[in-house]
């Protein structure tokens, strides 16, 4: 595992590593399109019903 975090960290994908801006999400991802912008879908839809009802309030 350390290995594998070695090539990630210091590989050609470095630059492709991203932390998710979701609500209390910790979790990086590799950013594989350029429309990926959540490291899961309930993420995503957790951060999109956070906005939701925002404006809501």
């Amino acid at each position: 595992m350390a290995e594998e975090a070695v090539v990630l960290f210091a590989g050609p994908l470095r630059h492709q590593l991203c932390a998710c801006p979701g609500p209390g999400c910790v979790l990086h991802f590799v950013r594989d399109t350029t429309r990926r912008e959540w490291c899961s879908p309930g993420c995503g839809n957790r951060a999109r019903a956070a906005r939701h009802y925002a404006k809501v309030r």
